[in-house]
This record gives C-alpha cells, sequence and structure tokens, in this order.
C-alpha cells in the first residue's frame, strides 16, 4: 500500500442521520478531529458537508473519506456516483476513496470496479483510493488489478473482539 499522512484517530458516522449528524461532525472538528468517515450507504453525507462547511477549518486541514455502495460499482454509475458525494458534501475533492464492499450489486468484475475507482483518482475526484472489507485473497486480487503502490488502504473493522490480524499482517506488507 502507498504511504501517506492520514490523521490516525478518525470520527466515523455510520448510523448518524440529519442535525445529529450535522452537530456531531461540527462538534467533532470543534474536538479537534482532522479526518471525518463517511458512506454513500450511511446517508448523511449532506448533514457531514454542512458540517465540515460551517466548521470554519481549512479544506486542507480536514481528510475527508467517503465509500462507494454495492449499486454503483458498474461502469455506468460509479463516477456519477462520486461526482453526486462531492456535490453532496460541498467538496472538490475526497480524500480517500473507498470501494465499501466487494460484493458489487449486480456482480460487476472486480477489474471493472477497480478501473472505475482508478478513473476517479485520474480525474481528480479523489486524491487516494482504497478498499474495505477485503479478504486477503481479494487484495491480492485486488493487488494485481491495479498499478503497484496504487491502493493506499483496505479499511477493516479492528476492535478486541475481531483483530483481523491476518489481513492487517498482509497489508503492512503489501
Amino acid at each position: 500500500m502507498s504511504q501517506s499522512i492520514m490523521p490516525k484517530l478518525g470520527f466515523g458516522t455510520f448510523r448518524l442521520q440529519d442535525e445529529v449528524a450535522y452537530q456531531s461532525v461540527l462538534t467533532a472538528i470543534e474536538e479537534g478531529f482532522r479526518h471525518i468517515d463517511t458512506a454513500q450507504i450511511y446517508g448523511n453525507e449532506e448533514a457531514v458537508g454542512r458540517a465540515i462547511k460551517d466548521s470554519g477549518v481549512a479544506r486542507g486541514e480536514l481528510f475527508i473519506t467517503t465509500k462507494v455502495w454495492n449499486d454503483k460499482l458498474n461502469k455506468t454509475d460509479f463516477i456519477s456516483s462520486v461526482k453526486e458525494s462531492l456535490t453532496k458534501l460541498q467538496l472538490d475533492y475526497i480524500d480517500l476513496l473507498l470501494i465499501h464492499w466487494p460484493s458489487p450489486a449486480n456482480g460487476e468484475s472486480m477489474d471493472e470496479y477497480l478501473t472505475e475507482l482508478q478513473s476517479a483518482k485520474e480525474l481528480g475526484l479523489t486524491k487516494k483510493i482504497g478498499v474495505s472489507n477485503f479478504t486477503i485473497a481479494q487484495m491480492e486480487e485486488a493487488l494485481n488489478i491495479l498499478p503497484k503502490g496504487a491502493l493506499f488502504t483496505n479499511q477493516v473493522e479492528v476492535h478486541p473482539y475481531l483483530t483481523n490480524q491476518k489481513v492487517r499482517d498482509f497489508c503492512a506488507q503489501n
């Protein structure tokens, strides 16, 4: 995976909606969080975007992650869905764009959706690209599809009851 500066701690917005999402993100930024994580499927990108705008913190000081949902992984919808996320977030670019799950809704190949992900970066819609919830086998396939160093991260769930150690070790080595 490529190297870059990303805040070690991010504020996740899963299950936060409307005014709660807005106030939570605004408070998180006021308290010093600079990495905000959202996703198309969360349904809160507009509230997150308003909070980012209203925070008064310069865009360059923030690191924003969003994720493309399974039903948008096809060639027809992928780029337009990223542009829609940018509009909702009121941003010119996303810092980190992820494939949310490696299970496309309509059976698109990994090659198809990773090519679209790379295109989003080439179009300047995102600075970095990555994946989320990929297994080691899926990571191996992704690394064979994309140019060396293209993937920034594989965002996975980690806590005391789910360490995902083998996946984390694989990603650290690659």
